[in-house]
């Protein structure tokens, strides 16, 4: 067994390269040995201009589902070797139309013989197949047209992430890693107010006490991030406090560590949290919007003077 056999999913766009370029090449032979001034991989584009007639690199591009820099390059090797002819389109002088030239044409009776032959060939080879490997080729470019493999892989690896941040329940321990925390990401886009020592000095007096939770994100050894939930009125709590360090963000650990707390303060009884914060944080405030948090009406009552947004979920 070879090493891309042996590699399985993993080397499957390579597999499918191999399997491509061992047709290709076979009919490429096959075009010379018919004495057919022909290349393998002029044709979709060929065939699509024979049974549908004029028509734009645009068109074209969108009927095979290849990229349109893939058609000009086939299109200029078929132009070259004068087998089509480009010309503008009357209803548009920018657009270039592309047509079977009188080669072209005349080359077509000459190559249907041999395409006929491929096909009954090819078919057999995929009735000997204990999966028909088309009818599985469709199926992926369903798949991939609903989702395609880079966002597929992305998400995946989120994921991943989410899985491998553990989330931790507040101890004194911890007291001095969520003031740094948050000292760490308010300095780099304000002030440090009063109320941020007051509150990140005391966790346990000012939001523990009163009925409030604070959480850590543990990822790779190390505290990472936190955040906390800060009890209001009996059925509601703010968010706040979120907090991840510099060096681990892009870990979804933001994400987990909201996710957390909204089921916390579910399962306290809660049936709305809400949070201030500034619309200069762009990526936390995408972040809120993603997890359920829509924008209400801003107060100017705020203990931050850098607050100047409001958000609500209600649970």
């Amino acid at each position: 067994m070879n090493t891309l056999n042996q590699l399985a999913e993993l080397a499957l766009g390579s597999r499918l390269k191999r399997l491509s370029e061992v047709f290709l090449k076979d009919v490429s032979d096959l075009y010379k040995q018919f004495d057919l001034a022909f290349e393998a991989k002029w044709f979709p584009v060929y065939y699509l201009l024979a049974n549908q007639g004029s028509s734009s690199i645009t068109q074209i591009a969108q009927a095979l589902g290849i990229s349109h820099p893939a058609v000009v390059k086939i299109a200029g090797e078929l132009e070259q070797h004068g087998l089509i002819i480009s010309s503008k389109a009357e209803s548009d002088s920018r657009k270039r139309l592309l047509t079977l030239s009188e080669k072209g044409l005349q080359l077509l009776p000459r190559l249907q013989p041999l395409w006929g032959a491929i096909s009954q060939v090819t078919q057999d080879l995929l009735s000997q197949q204990q999966h028909n490997l088309l009818f599985a080729l469709e199926e992926m470019e369903t798949l991939l047209q609903r989702q395609d493999h880079f966002t597929r892989v992305r998400e995946h690896l989120k994921r991943q992430q989410l899985e491998e941040v553990m989330l931790l329940d507040y101890e004194p321990t911890y007291k001095e890693a969520f003031k740094r925390l948050n000292l760490e990401w308010i300095k780099q886009y304000f002030q440090v107010e009063d109320i941020d020592h007051q509150v990140l000095d005391d966790p346990e007096g000012n939001i523990l006490a009163p009925g409030g939770f604070v959480f850590f994100a543990r990822y790779e050894d190390q505290v990472a991030g936190t955040c906390a939930l800060i009890k209001h009125e009996e059925h509601a709590y703010e968010l706040s406090k979120l907090a991840v360090s510099p060096a681990f963000q892009g870990k979804q650990i933001g994400k987990k560590l909201c996710l957390y707390a909204i089921e916390k303060a579910r399962q306290a009884g809660a049936r709305q949290v809400f949070l201030e914060s500034s619309t200069r944080l762009v990526a936390a405030i995408e972040l809120y919007k993603k997890i359920g948090f829509r924008k209400v009406s801003f107060s100017s009552h705020s203990h931050y003077a850098r607050t100047d947004i409001r958000m609500v979920l209600e649970l």
